[in-house]
């Protein structure tokens, strides 16, 4: 029985009405309505004039990017076709109105063909693709409004925030001819001026088919991009897609070999690579990131995309000479990118990390040797202390957070067992907390943070020496240390400056040194007050014997880069060294002396003083040239000088003060004050 059949003769409660047709019908005429529609939409679309096209194009891309969009030439559009075809010429989208007054896109003739089949699968295939004559302009202005951020469909507001990860249709046969790339970029202050082309060759020996050149300025040194890509030809959506690209920008050589698991889709990508250069910092200039200062360095890993992070697990290779391996992430989906990484050197050149921590000295300048009517100027003074600028903008661009530990160190300065810091940068802010040095034994730690947020960074340093031996610091000889003992300090500092040595030039805070118990060679302490019959008679002999340090203690204290010594005493068996005098941390020149007091008459003795003089990096050690006076003997009124002790041992330790030796320097400050003056 049909179903009209079934419903003629159907039985019904009274009062209920029969529908004049069923369900079915109901849906075969609502298919046929929408089979109507897309029939004389497609026939519109046949049938439209070039004008409909142009209008159409130029509407939906200006609605998309929110500038000025126009098209100069033909349109035309082949619908009849399995592959439909479009070509549009002389399509231009304008730059905003703060940008180069030329186009941000300009092309001279765009020619695509579509696969229909591809578009019932929901995975878009262009089987041919030409660009002819492309002029692309991208444009960042200091306060880094950038031409490529758009503003959402009808919102006049650009958009900031990190892009989402483009996916290019595949396509199969593409050709470049004639481009031009221009950038400028006032943040990181580079410039760029390529030519771009694509080339597919038919050689089926040849891998690598697609061949992408560029080449330009970056900051006004040569730039070379070069990109090796699998045949387009037979891309599909689900078969991966390989390519090599090398880029060479100055001193910096970047090579790697990429996969694309679904072409083209750039929110998943692998990529094996291996960079090298002269400084890390630099390659800011190609990733915006903000690297710290290196060594050179030559590293490799494994790179994996998803979605907007990136990670590397297997980063190793050489900084300077340091090894140095782990992995590291990089988010860019945030307001500022965010780097985390977790690294380890087996092998840590000291030496290699005085550029990251800012201690590298500043190499004197060189004065021009030619020769000229007149004399060149001498040069400034070599600093021990980096007088580079820190990149400000730089770290308020990114954050980070990263771990670091080297196992064992090697210093031609001092013995060190271990480095390990934890970096945090967090909107402009940068803490190393903790930064500790650990020595065979002892340890060198604390924190530092740097404050980039205002116009000028501002600097705090607070680190501790600990439970450190004196007796490791032998010399090169072999003999024991001239000074033996533990040693305890402090440096608690602030300064501002766009440099550490800015900072340091600026600097308030104190600097203090204590030797609760220990020893010296005796020659060292009797030539503190030039006792000829026996300091020199001790060092011309060669004698090693030691006498008692009970209590050393010496306090500088910074005023606009001034370090003044405050207190500055070591109390041994027979000579009570005092010192005085300051550093200039500006200039970095030192000015001290060293005077000792013997606690018992010497016969020959010439009161003079040992002076400290010359620079941080030449320290020059002499006697006080002029008249010398004859010892008087007796005790000398020290409660200028020692008065302070008390006050510094509670700075480093609350419990030195509690000390035997050091309380009884503190006592022996008492029971002078009241003695006579020499």
């Amino acid at each position: 029985m049909t179903t009209e059949a079934a419903e003629r003769t159907e039985t019904r409660p009274p009062g209920v009405r029969k529908f004049p047709i069923g369900p079915r019908r109901v849906v075969a005429r609502i298919a046929l309505v929408l089979g109507c529609v897309v029939v004389l939409i497609l026939a519109a679309a046949v049938f439209a004039p070039a004008s409909f096209w142009r209008w159409l194009i130029v509407h939906e891309v200006s609605r998309t990017t929110g500038r000025p969009v126009s098209i100069a030439g033909n349109v035309a559009v082949h619908l009849f076709s399995l592959n439909p075809e479009m070509t549009v010429e002389g399509l231009t989208i304008a730059n905003p109105e703060w940008a180069d007054s030329r186009n941000m896109v300009s092309i001279g003739k765009f020619d695509a063909t579509l696969s229909l089949k591809s578009v019932l699968k929901f995975h878009l295939i262009f089987p041919q693709v030409t660009i002819d004559a492309p002029a692309i302009d991208f444009e960042r202005d200091s306060s880094g409004h950038a031409n490529w951020d758009f503003p959402p469909a009808g919102n006049g507001k650009a958009n900031n925030s990190a892009a989402a990860p483009l996916h290019i249709p595949v396509i199969q046969q593409l050709s470049l001819a004639n481009g031009t790339l221009t950038a400028v970029d006032r943040v990181r202050k580079l410039t760029f001026n390529g030519q771009v082309s694509v080339t597919e060759t038919q050689n089926l020996a040849d891998n690598h088919a697609l061949k992408l050149r560029g080449s330009g300025k970056l900051n006004g040194k040569p730039f070379q991009l070069s990109l090796d890509g699998e045949p387009l030809i037979g891309v599909q959506p689900s078969k991966p897609y390989g390519f090599e690209a090398a880029v060479t920008a100055a001193d910096i050589k970047l090579s790697a070999h990429a996969t694309i698991p679904h072409p083209f889709d750039l929110a998943a990508l692998q990529a094996t690579f291996h960079v090298s250069g002269s400084d890390l910092a630099d390659v800011y200039y190609l990733t915006g990131l903000a690297l710290p200062n290196t060594p050179p360095y030559d590293v490799s890993g494994t790179l994996v995309r998803d979605q907007l992070v990136f990670k590397v697990d297997d980063f190793h290779g050489k900084l300077g000479s340091s090894d140095v391996s782990g992995n590291l992430s990089i988010d860019t989906g945030r307001a500022r990118p965010k780097l985390t990484a977790t690294l380890v050197s087996k092998q840590l050149n000291l030496a290699d990390l005085a550029a990251p921590l800012g201690t590298e000295a500043t190499p004197a300048r060189k004065s021009n040797t030619l020769a000229t009517p007149t004399p060149a100027p001498a040069p400034p003074p070599a600093l021990l202390l980096p007088d580079a600028d820190l990149q400000v903008q730089r770290v308020r661009g990114m954050d980070a957070d990263v771990q670091f530990d080297a196992a064992s160190v090697t210093t031609s300065k001092m013995p060190m067992n271990k480095v390990h810091f934890h970096l945090s940068l967090d909107n402009g802010k940068i803490s190393l907390d903790p930064l500790a040095f650990a020595l065979p034994q002892g340890e060198f730690s604390g924190t530092v943070t740097i404050d980039a947020q205002g116009s000028t960074p501002q600097t705090s340093i607070d680190m501790k020496l600990t439970n450190v031996d004196l007796a490791q610091f032998r010399p090169k000889s072999g003999k024991d240390a001239p000074l033996e003992g533990q040693l305890l300090g402090r440096i608690k500092m602030h300064g501002s400056g766009s440099s550490v040595h800015k900072t340091a030039a600026d600097a308030e805070g104190d600097i203090t040194l204590v030797i609760p118990k220990g020893e010296m060679r005796e020659a060292l302490a009797e030539l503190t007050g030039i006792d000829v019959s026996r300091g020199l008679g001790l060092i011309l002999t060669k004698n090693e014997q030691k006498t008692e340090v009970r209590c050393g203690v010496a306090n500088f204290k910074a005023d606009n880069g001034d370090l003044k010594a405050t207190t500055f005493v070591i109390d041994t068996t027979n000579v009570l060294v005092t010192g005085q005098g300051q550093i200039d941390l500006n200039k970095e020149t030192l000015d001290l002396s060293l005077r000792g007091q013997p606690k018992k008459v010497r016969i020959l003795r010439l009161r003079t003083p040992i002076l400290v003089r010359g620079t941080l990096l030449q320290p020059k050690i002499g006697v006080q040239p002029g008249k010398l006076a004859a010892q008087t003997g007796g005790a000398v009124a020290l409660a200028t000088l020692l008065t302070p002790v008390a006050a510094v041992l509670a700075f480093v330790d609350g419990g030195l003060a509690k000390d035997a030796n050091c309380a009884a320097l503190i006592g022996q400050a008492e029971q002078t004050k009241n003695l006579p003056k020499e």
